[in-house]
């Protein structure tokens, strides 16, 4: 069911006037026969539920409200205009992702509570306190349910414990659309790169043998993985590096493919890294 106000001439003010004075609302001037408004649309709904309490959206139909349209110059379908304490503050033409609209609603949007826990959470995962930061997370996720952020943190700490099952149907529980997004297949590698590396060798055994026969390819594979388990992503990247190098077409090309999956996840936050051994390995390649 959608939360979106059906806003006419009539109650133009009580709707979207009275309403901007406490939050800011996101006004949506569409038609039936606007392709892009209809595909659009679903989308900002779904941010509507998402930050529930923090903005209002409000959709007004050009078709059957020519005079609020005329009133506010809309040129081109969709148009988009926030209201905030009575003016329109901001404007946008156009078919754009969720995150420009956040980004434009922020300026205007009351702080969130979740978020605030959910930062307090990140800075005792970085310390290494997995309890507190659950607890935090676990409280930000009853403040707000629809932050999904919240959850992929959850799964963070998860795997930062070792707790994989928990994880992995954590992570399955998320919406279609969280779930094919590019964090949860990065948090899912990782879970991977985990489970290969609880099934192989322990790391004393794979440094003993790699002693006497340093290429062989079972034995870097099994390193990589021990390394990625651990978060070693340079350490990591070198012993893949140093497969391809030697054996590329062990498993399937999979150092190739590691390396390449690595890089797509890390871009943002090993970027420096990422760009260096991309370079490593195009010489290889090329």
């Amino acid at each position: 069911m959608s939360d979106a106000l059906t806003v006419t001439l009539e109650n133009f003010h009580q709707s979207v006037i009275d309403n901007s004075e406490k939050l800011p609302v996101l006004v949506d001037f569409w038609a039936p026969w606007c392709n892009p408004c209809q595909q659009i649309m679903p989308m900002l709904e779904q941010l509507a539920q998402a930050l529930k309490g923090r903005f209002i959206l409000a959709k007004i139909n050009t078709e059957e409200q020519c005079q609020l349209a005329e009133h506010f110059h809309v040129q081109s379908l969709p148009t988009f205009k926030i209201c905030y304490k009575g003016k329109i503050v901001e404007s946008i033409e156009g078919v754009h992702p969720s995150g420009k609209f956040v980004e434009l609603l922020e300026k205007y949007m009351p702080a969130d509570e979740s978020e605030n826990l959910r930062q307090k959470a990140l800075v005792d995962l970085q310390l290494g306190d997995y309890e507190s930061a659950l607890q935090q997370l676990v409280a930000a996720s009853q403040v707000n349910p629809n932050n999904f952020k919240i959850h992929l943190d959850i799964v963070k700490v998860y795997i930062a414990q070792g707790e994989i099952d928990n994880a992995k149907t954590l992570a399955q529980r998320l919406p279609e659309d969280i779930r094919h997004s590019p964090e949860i297949k990065a948090l899912m590698d990782n879970i991977k790169y985990i489970e290969i590396a609880n099934s192989a060798p322990p790391m004393a055994d794979i440094l003993e043998r790699l002693a006497t026969e340093p290429n062989d390819p079972e034995m870097l594979y099994a390193l990589a993985m021990h390394q990625l388990a651990k978060n070693e992503s340079a350490a990591a990247m070198q012993t893949l590096l140093h497969l391809f190098s030697n054996h590329r077409e062990f498993g399937d090309d999979v150092a190739r493919k590691t390396l390449l999956e690595l890089f797509e996840n890390r871009k943002h936050s090993e970027t420096d890294l990422v760009n260096q051994y991309r370079r490593k390995l195009q010489n290889l390649l090329f």
